[in-house]
């Protein structure tokens, strides 16, 4: 009914193994929640991101996360999915609006031990690497939701997400540096946040400190760049 609005997603929905399993992310009743305002709203924003990326580009992310279509965590949800298709798919546009052309998805590599980055692109004739990283909602703000607890909201971001940024930044320096060891392909680390601000009252102000806080920060090497949500 609403194939021709999201055509990417009912792409995914069709390669789900099994449709009817209570792991599903697209429930049986898909089509029926899209004849209501917020879940097209939602679904739209969604596809819209998908949109973005050409169909070269399209079908590794696509391929890479239909493997979570049925992985539902019983705290977390389908974080693993979101993970596999939010992240790389702002990442392809952040290359894309940075001027990139040839912006592409590169194959895991066969080789034991060796990891390669998620993307590349070139911009004036110099390659482009790019890693993506998650950095998903504490373990307290996963229990809070799930038990409904009303809680204050935190202005300030705490040590143990910058510990966590610094730290998925490092492993992604190290990993863009690996993979290309002469330095010769700009670097690019890309972090997909996602707050445990509920609702998104603070995250303007978290953008500010993390801003701040990447400034007064440099990793040697890479150009750090993050989307962030509620």
């Amino acid at each position: 009914m609403f194939r021709a609005q999201l055509p990417r997603l009912y792409e995914l929905r069709d390669l789900t193994a099994d449709p009817a399993s209570p792991d599903a992310y697209f429930p049986q009743n898909f089509e029926t929640l899209l004849q209501t305002s917020l879940p097209m709203a939602a679904y739209t924003h969604i596809e819209k991101k998908l949109q973005y990326l050409d169909v070269d580009a399209w079908k590794p992310l696509r391929d890479e996360a239909s493997q979570y279509l049925t992985v539902k965590d019983p705290k977390r949800g389908w974080q693993q999915l979101f993970e596999n298709l939010e992240g790389p798919a702002d990442a392809y546009k952040h290359l894309r609006d940075l001027g990139c052309s040839d912006v592409c998805f590169i194959p895991r590599s066969q080789q034991q031990g060796q990891r390669t980055p998620d993307l590349e692109g070139l911009l004036d004739s110099r390659r482009v690497l790019c890693e993506v990283k998650t950095i998903n909602i504490s373990e307290a703000e996963v229990s809070a939701r799930a038990e409904c607890t009303v809680r204050d909201g935190r202005y300030q971001l705490d040590d143990a997400f910058f510990r966590k940024l610094q730290s998925d930044i490092t492993k992604a320096n190290g990993q863009l540096h690996a993979y290309d060891a002469m330095g010769k392909a700009r670097h690019i680390v890309y972090v997909s946040i996602y707050f445990d601000d509920w609702g998104g009252r603070y995250s303007e102000e978290y953008r500010r400190q993390i801003d701040q806080y990447l400034k007064g920060n440099p990793i040697h090497g890479s150009e750090v760049a993050f989307s962030a949500r509620s």
